[in-house]
């Protein structure tokens, strides 16, 4: 996320500007999304809308990457076309259907000519992504402005669905449960959901359940009274105290011990809390948003997860797809970031090439949105400053085979057009080796190295019998 110290641009809409008086309800609005805000906008009452950096656009972005007059939206009864001005930067489309608009399902659109745009996709203009929505009742000229989620740009319709649906979700004080595979952005839907809710105002707070070893978890979520165990020398309020009357995301649940879901399970249904050491509850009053990457039915099935749990956290659950079945997104996203980076240093953000475009639409991205993010900073301080080329793009491999489904095995960096090479599962006891050596034995920073939780380094080293470093020095390769 940029600093807040970063020129944002202004895009504001104009009621005056319309041609043609208003007749009913808008068929398209238009989603714009910025860095940090995202604006929704009804094409009504026109047959033309203009879009530039002039005082006179209907669509206005204040941003020197924006021509004054950059472009211009035609409608034809069910219709909706798009008319480049012959601007500085020019405007790339990007297409909602995969094969699309070449590579990486975006085109830049010549000069005079019009293309015609479906529900679902978009414009890139400046810094601004501009998506085609069919209206969905929205009165007047504009819809509420919402602040853009960090790190989301909405293109595939599959996201515009999943946000609209959460958005409802957020009004009522349902529990939410969050499903998808690691790194696609669960608690960015976290953060929806407290944002558009009558809690946002009030405190936000994330536990990962993964992180933090079983005593902690207790003590994190709970509190505890003075001298309920050793140290324990002050009474401390939990996580589900100090977040009364605000949101609170249980990253990871599935991580959660069956002894901690039992008392969880006691403040779901009570809303009452019980601190460790306590003889009484005390009462809150707090949303709770839970995310897995698990499959909690087959977790219950295993006895891994209490099927009473289960129920009660999964008022609306909501399934977020992989980067790799909402490919529209892959190259707005990879701009979107590069827009970030680039606005908190105050640079301009590198081009993207061709080949850069091809190499990113050729990677099926395991790790998601994440490993995105990561794949376009290292790209950014590869080309230092110029032209961001394939050779810069640096994604990972195919990860190991293992026999646990449960974990999720490190991958080695390579360039795209490495083709992968054979592994075998022994050497995952070597990793483990060389990431506690490079980490000095600490287990939570080899953890990260890896992109495991620290429950399953463990697991790990258990499994191939290498000794904990707190428990044995550190062994010799």
């Amino acid at each position: 996320m940029p600093d807040d110290s970063a020129r944002n641009p202004v895009v504001t809409s104009r009621a005056s500007v319309p041609t043609l008086p208003p007749r009913g309800s808008a068929r398209f609005q238009i989603t714009i999304a910025l860095a940090d805000k995202t604006e929704v906008i009804a094409l009504d009452g026109a047959r033309s809308w203009s879009i530039g950096r002039s005082l006179e656009s209907n669509l206005r972005i204040d941003d020197p990457a924006v021509s004054r007059r950059h472009a211009l939206l035609h409608a034809h009864g069910d219709e909706l076309e798009v008319e480049e001005l012959g601007s500085s930067n020019g405007t790339l489309l990007v297409a909602s259907e995969e094969g699309v608009g070449g590579v990486g399902l975006e085109r830049p659109l010549a000069p005079g000519q019009r293309s015609r745009l479906r529900v679902g996709d978009a414009l890139r203009i400046g810094p601004a992504l501009l998506s085609v929505q069919r209206s969905a009742g929205v009165s007047g000229e504009r819809a509420a402005a919402r602040p853009q989620p960090r790190g989301a740009v909405l293109v595939d319709p599959a996201m515009h669905a999943l946000f609209e649906l959460v958005g409802r979700a957020a009004q009522r004080d349902m529990t939410v449960l969050i499903l998808g595979e690691t790194g696609v952005g669960k608690e960015l839907i976290a953060e929806t959901v407290h944002e558009r809710s009558p809690r946002a105002r009030r405190r936000f707070f994330a536990l990962n359940c993964a992180a933090l070893p079983e005593n902690l978890i207790e003590s994190e979520l709970f509190g505890h009274e003075r001298g309920a165990f050793t140290g324990a020398h002050a009474a401390r309020a939990g996580l589900l105290e100090e977040c009364e009357g605000g949101t609170l995301f249980l990253d990871e649940i599935g991580e959660l011990p069956l002894g901690t879901q039992a008392k969880l399970l006691r403040v779901l249904e009570d809303r009452s809390v019980m601190r460790l050491g306590g003889k009484r509850g005390r009462r809150i009053d707090v949303r709770f948003v839970a995310a897995t990457n698990r499959d909690l039915g087959s977790e219950v099935q295993r006895g891994r997860f209490r099927s009473d749990v289960y129920h009660r956290i999964s008022g609306l659950v909501v399934r977020v797809p992989p980067l790799r079945e909402r490919t529209s997104e892959i190259v707005p996203l990879a701009r979107h970031f590069l827009q970030q980076l680039s606005a908190a240093r105050s640079e301009a953000a590198p081009e993207l090439t061709e080949p850069a475009l091809a190499a990113l639409a050729q990677h099926s991205w395991p790790g998601n949105v994440r490993e995105l993010r990561n794949v376009i900073e290292r790209s950014a301080l590869l080309a230092d400053g110029g032209p961001i080329g394939a050779e810069h793009i640096l994604v990972e491999r195919p990860p190991l085979p293992v026999p646990d489904a449960d974990v999720e095995e490190p991958t080695r960096v390579d360039a795209v057009p490495h083709p992968p090479t054979p592994r075998t599962v022994p050497d995952e006891r070597a990793r483990l080796i060389e990431a506690l050596e490079s980490c000095g034995g600490n287990q939570r920073r080899a953890a990260e190295l890896l992109g495991v939780s620290r429950r399953t380094l463990v697991n790990r080293l258990d499994k191939w019998e290498l000794p904990r470093p707190k428990k044995a020095k550190r062994r010799a390769r």
